[in-house]
Order: structure tokens, then sequence, then C-alpha cells
């Protein structure tokens, strides 16, 4: 048993800068606490696998899978079936990014994710894969605004920022393939993720973990020359692959108010308070304290 401790700690040590940590402590009674820290800033599906599990049991279904918030989570319990006898394990975890079953709304709407008042082209992009830095994920829906090289980047919708890559100078220096591009990434409320790109190399006007609201300067478009130039591409993912969303998103617009786009028209944008407060939790009012009957002298 000693040397089944030093084995995993060891693992663990080599492994310290993983996105999630799974490691366990041993309580009072001997049992065997397991949890995980999640050093990223969204949600992730953590799965953990016992490859050998011998005179032990655990208190949750194995394999263990559950969602897993930023920051330290309490997993399951392993317990010794005979105490006076070695409990015997070893396992493995993996994990990705976003929920279990997320629940996808399809009528919601978003911004344009340009200055209001400015006008773009926009472009259906089919197919489109996400940038390498990203996990190459297929966007499922995604659309390209023709822009022009400094203008800024506007959240779409409110959100927490989960990941930055903006450090890659390929586009800005006049390259006409790249397949790293930079961008900017928000997770929303129902665990949706919007890619943001193609950002200037340091474009970045946010940072990880910042919690964003719709309309919110979030980047500068960098100086992309592939196909038909400098261009936001913004997509909007539900992870894994399987569960993204193919249908239209809906956009707010000044001219026309809420459409889907069409592939190859102009839109000008507009922020309407309406939109941007849609996610913001309604205010409580303050209660009233019932007026006692003055009583009469």
């Amino acid at each position: 048993m000693k040397y089944l401790a030093i084995f995993l700690l060891l693992t663990q040590s080599v492994f310290a800068q993983k996105t999630i940590d799974v490691s366990y402590a041993i309580d009072q009674k001997g049992n065997y606490v397991f949890s995980c820290n999640n050093r990223a800033f969204c949600t992730y599906v953590l799965k953990v696998n016992f490859s050998v599990l011998i005179n032990a049991k655990s208190d949750h279904t194995l394999p263990y899978e559950a969602e897993v918030k930023p920051g330290l989570n309490k997993l399951f319990i392993v317990t010794a079936e005979d105490k006076s006898k070695d409990v015997q394990m070893r396992f493995g975890s993996s994990y990705r990014k976003g929920c279990i079953s997320p629940v996808v709304n399809p009528d919601f709407t978003y911004l344009l994710p340009i200055a209001p008042g400015k006008e773009a082209q926009a472009y259906r992009i089919e197919n489109s894969t996400g940038a390498a830095g990203g996990g190459g994920q297929d966007s499922g829906y995604a659309i390209r605004l023709k822009m022009s090289q400094g203008d800024i980047i506007y959240a779409a919708r409110r959100g927490v920022v989960t990941a930055i890559s903006v450090d890659n100078a390929e586009n800005d220096a006049g390259a006409t393939v790249t397949e790293n591009w930079n961008y900017i990434e928000i997770m929303h409320a129902d665990c949706s993720f919007a890619q943001y790109g193609v950002v200037k190399k340091d474009g970045a006007l946010v940072t990880p973990g910042q919690v964003v609201e719709t309309g919110t300067a979030i980047g500068t478009v960098g100086g992309d020359k592939f196909g038909r130039g400098s261009d936001i591409r913004f997509s909007v993912s539900y992870y894994p692959g399987q569960n993204n969303t193919s249908a239209p998103l809906h956009f707010w617009t000044k001219d026309k108010g809420r459409i889907v786009l069409k592939h190859g028209a102009s839109y000008t944008s507009e922020h309407t308070q309406a939109i941007i407060k849609q996610e913001l939790a309604k205010p409580k009012l303050p209660v009233k304290s019932p007026v006692k009957p003055i009583k009469k002298k």
C-alpha cells in the first residue's frame, strides 16, 4: 500500500500543470476521498476510470463522470470492503470542456460583434473549424464579418472569458494561410462557447476569468490577409463536437431587428439596452414591512 501511494504522488507531481488534477486524501476513517482542482475558467466534464480496484468500492458509479467547475471539487469516496486487507487501485482521468447535457437556446438574440452604427457584410462559413489553439473544434455555426484592421470586436453575449490566444503574428505579417489564428473564447450561461477571431497580435482587451457584458469591447481585429481580408470570425459551440448547434443564430440589427444573417448581405449594428440586458439578473424589489395600524388611545 505504501508503494501505491508513492506512485500516485509522483504521477501528480509530473503533471502538476494539467488543467484538471485528480488526487485523493485519506481521512481519519481510512477512506480515500477523491477531489480535483480545475485550473480553467469554465466548466469541464471529468471522467475517472479505475484499471485496478481490488478490495474497494466507491460511493458513486464507476467510471465516474461529472461536471466540475473552476476551483476545488469534491468527487467521490473509495472505502475498503475488508478493513483487514490492503486496498489496491490504479486510476486515470480524462476531461473535456463544456457540460454533459447543455441546454441549447436556439431563440437567443446576439448582438453583431461590431461597433454600434457600423455596417459590415456577412458571410456564412460552412463546416468551419475553430483555431487550432482552441482545440480545432467544429464550430457548427460560424459567420465572418468584413472589417478593417484595427476595428474593435465586441462581445455578442454576456459571459466569462475562458481562453485567449493572441501571440500569433502570421496574419498581421501578411501570411495568406495559417492554421492557428488568434482568438478569444467566451463561455455563456447555457454552457455554449463563442469564439472571436481574427484578433490582432496582442490585441486582446480582456483577460481570462473576466466577466464581460454584452457589448463590451474585447479585442482588436487583426490584419488577416487570407480570403477577403480582415474580418471578424464568430462561432458558437456546444462541446463536445457532436452537441454543436448547426442552427443559424439570431442577431439584432439596426434596420431589420432580429434576423438570421443572409450570406453576402450587409447589416448595421445596434447595441440596444433590451439586448444588452436580456441576461442580467433583475434587481430584487425591497420587501416592504406591513404597516401597523395606529392604536387609538
